[in-house]
C-alpha cells in the first residue's frame, strides 16, 4: 500500500513540475515577446528621426561609417545633442499641432457661408462633414480638414 501512495505522490509531483515548467515557458515566451516588442519600437523611432533628418534614404553603409567615425564627437556633446533634438522635436510637435488646430470663429462664418452654396448645389455640408471626418460640429474640425472642404467646394 505505501507504494501505491508514494507512486500516487511522484505521480502528483511530476504533474505539478510538468505545469510548473508549461509556465515557466509562458512567462520566458511573453518576457521575450516584450523584449522583442521593444527593441522594434526603439528602432522604427530612431528610422523616424532618420527620416525627420532626411536620411533615410542615404546607405546604410555610409551612416554607419559616419556614426563611426563621428560617435565620440557624439559622447563628449550628448547634452548638446540632446538639447538640439528636443527643441527640433517641439517645433515638428508645435507645427503639426498648428496645422491640427481645431478651427475658429471666423472659420465658422465661413463654413456657414458655405452652407449655402452647398444648399445651392443640392448638396448637404453636414452630411459631408459625419461622412468624410466622422464629425458632427463644425467646431470640431481641424484647419486642415476646413481646407479640404473649402478644394472640395471649388471642385462642385
Amino acid at each position: 500500500m505505501k507504494i501505491d501512495e508514494l507512486n500516487e505522490k511522484l505521480q502528483k509531483s511530476r504533474e505539478k513540475l510538468q505545469e510548473l515548467e508549461r509556465d515557466k515557458k509562458i512567462y520566458m515566451s511573453n518576457e521575450s515577446r516584450e523584449k522583442r516588442r521593444k527593441r522594434a519600437r526603439n528602432l522604427i523611432m530612431l528610422g523616424a528621426l532618420f527620416e525627420i533628418e532626411s536620411l533615410d534614404k542615404e546607405s546604410g553603409e555610409a551612416l554607419l561609417g559616419f556614426l563611426h567615425e563621428n560617435k565620440e564627437v557624439f559622447f563628449k556633446n550628448r547634452d548638446k545633442y540632446f538639447e538640439k533634438g528636443k527643441e527640433i522635436l517641439e517645433k515638428r510637435k508645435n507645427l503639426k499641432n498648428q496645422e491640427n488646430n481645431e478651427i475658429g470663429k471666423e472659420e465658422i462664418k465661413e463654413l456657414l457661408e458655405l452652407v449655402n452654396i452647398f444648399k445651392s448645389k443640392n448638396q448637404d455640408l453636414g452630411v459631408y462633414i459625419q461622412e468624410r471626418f466622422k464629425k458632427k460640429l463644425f467646431q470640431d474640425l481641424t484647419i486642415s480638414q476646413f481646407e479640404i472642404i473649402k478644394d472640395y467646394i471649388k471642385n462642385l
